[in-house]
């Protein structure tokens, strides 16, 4: 929260966490409307000034827009009028992790929030137990993770580890039988349904 002798800009108490490819709205408004025609909005990466959105004399200016979020960012049109600069960031990437400036100014006076944004990563999970088998035997190995993930965004390794054997790769949204190792070749597979 920062302060003003006019207008005070408010931003999340908290960081916003998210996961890849999910939509976030970055919050920031003042207490009461501004005019729009005198307004301007700047919505910035703090780390390297990138403008995310910019809002001036009523419109926003997406030629001024860093290439990495057009099409991404976008303002609630109709509340500008209402005091709400909150930012509706589209399809979020790993490097979209980081603090955000919302910075609100008239002619006269400008004030600004930060927002922080955490991306949440993936929690794998496996067996409880070792698991045991035979020779000739089938055996499944379990893994999953906690939260969908679009099937072109998905990477999966099987890896035997004491020798860096790679059994199966899972990649681009379709298993690459040509990437394992050939002791493996029609005998390791997905239950490609459940992924």
């Amino acid at each position: 929260m920062a302060f003003s002798q006019g207008f005070q800009v408010h931003g999340p108490a908290e960081p916003i966490v998210t996961q890849v490819s999910a939509h976030v709205v970055l919050p920031c408004f003042v207490d009461s409307s501004l005019p729009v025609k005198e307004l301007g909005v700047e919505w910035r990466r703090t780390d390297t000034e990138a403008i995310v959105h910019l809002f001036q004399e009523g419109d926003s200016r997406p030629e001024s827009q860093d290439p990495s979020y057009v099409d991404r960012a976008q303002f609630f049109t109709q509340e500008i009028s209402k005091g709400n600069f909150s930012l509706l960031l589209k399809n979020i990437k790993t490097k979209d992790e980081g603090t955000y400036k919302c910075l609100v100014y008239t002619d006269l006076e400008s004030n600004e929030a930060l927002v922080e944004i955490k991306i949440e990563r993936l929690v794998v999970t496996g067996a409880d137990k070792p698991i045991s088998a035979h020779a000739n035997e089938d055996v499944v190995f379990q893994c999953s993770v906690d939260t969908h993930v679009p099937l072109e965004d998905l990477e999966v390794e099987w890896i035997k580890t004491d020798n860096d054997i790679l059994l199966l790769l899972f990649s681009e949204g379709e298993v690459r039988p040509e990437s394992q190792n050939e002791r493996y070749s029609e005998r390791a597979e997905f239950f490609t349904e459940e992924i």
